[in-house]
């Protein structure tokens, strides 16, 4: 009876965690794909900001250190033109039509912050 109880505590374990893969933690040399944003982040000056759910945006990496994106790159423009511009591994950096941004990675997401006067930032997740 404590091998059937042990066996059905160890499914039931392993079986919770279908979809687990989700969240699994984005290493740094794996910026190269293609991403899409899931979430802006915008604070009114008091640090209440969080993130609230967006799309539309995404972003291209490739291994020459190419940087597409299928609208403007610089936080908060309407520019819908494709913006093509370089990122740097070493210094976690983006420049995209003089308009620069760091990213970093948390968790599934890649974020990239762009200079604000109050935080600000994305948020993406990895579509390939």
């Amino acid at each position: 009876m404590k091998n059937i109880f042990l066996l059905l505590s160890l499914f039931l374990t392993l079986s919770a965690c279908t979809d687990c893969d989700d969240e699994t933690p984005v290493s740094e040399s794996s910026i190269i794909g293609n991403w899409e944003l899931v979430a802006v982040l915008s604070d009114p000056g008091d640090g209440s900001g969080t993130f609230q759910p967006a799309s539309g945006k995404t972003l291209q990496f490739t291994a020459q250190g190419v940087v597409n994106c299928n609208i403007s790159f610089c936080f908060g423009s309407l520019t819908l033109a494709t913006t093509t511009g370089t990122y740097n591994v070493a210094t976690t950096s983006i420049d995209v039509d003089n308009c620069t941004g760091n990213y970093s990675f948390n968790g599934a997401f890649l974020e990239v912050s762009h200079f604000c006067i109050e935080p600000c930032g994305e948020r993406y997740i990895r579509i390939n």
